[in-house]
């Protein structure tokens, strides 16, 4: 929730004490009824003093509105980044799938014969799965190549993270030709 929002929060509460507090003292009689008789036909008889009180009602009921849409949509809810549970004997740990591509990427960035690679972590009930798409040198065969970035991957990740891979799938999107520099992004 940013500053305008906890101020107007805090405005909108005050004036509910107010409110409250008045309702309160009328209901125990604490309030004679002549002054509320006056008030409400002060409003009926001065179109000056009734615009007043339709803006403040007015004002009143878009901030309800607000603080009620609001609340539906769900902002200002912190969201948990998407992650994986990997409980321990001493507690459980949550892993984000951010940590586990970086982990994935930086794995697989140190093989020879990869130029360019995106991963993408998929988490299901007691499965993870990593999917990396690469762009290799056309020199390295892709046979070998893939397999040696799906073990190095798996390895890498259950090593670090803890965690089980079910799978590694290699997607090879590119294949430089040997001898052109273009379009050719090395990554070491």
């Amino acid at each position: 929730m940013n500053l305008f929002d906890r101020f107007i929060l805090t405005l909108y509460s005050l004036a509910l004490v107010v409110i409250s507090l008045f309702v309160m003292a009328a209901g125990l009689n604490l309030i004679s009824s002549d002054y509320i008789t006056d008030t409400i036909n002060e409003i009926y008889s001065s179109s000056e003093v009734g615009l007043a009180y339709f803006a403040a009602a007015a004002i009143f009921l878009l901030i309800s509105l607000k603080f009620l849409f609001t609340s539906v949509r769900g902002e200002g809810r912190v969201r948990t980044p998407a992650s994986v549970h990997n409980p321990t004997e001493y507690g459980d740990v949550q892993i984000t799938l951010d940590t586990i591509e970086s982990i994935a990427m930086n794995a697989a960035r140190h093989i020879r014969g990869i130029r360019d690679l995106k991963a993408h972590v998929r988490a299901e009930e007691n499965r993870t799965s990593i999917h990396v798409k690469v762009a290799v040198d056309g020199e390295t065969p892709i046979p070998g190549l893939v397999e040696q970035v799906q073990q190095t991957i798996k390895e890498r990740v259950e090593t670090i993270a803890g965690l089980g891979i079910s799978k590694v799938t290699v997607l090879v999107s590119e294949v430089a030709q040997p001898g052109s520099g273009a379009r050719v992004r090395r990554v070491e």
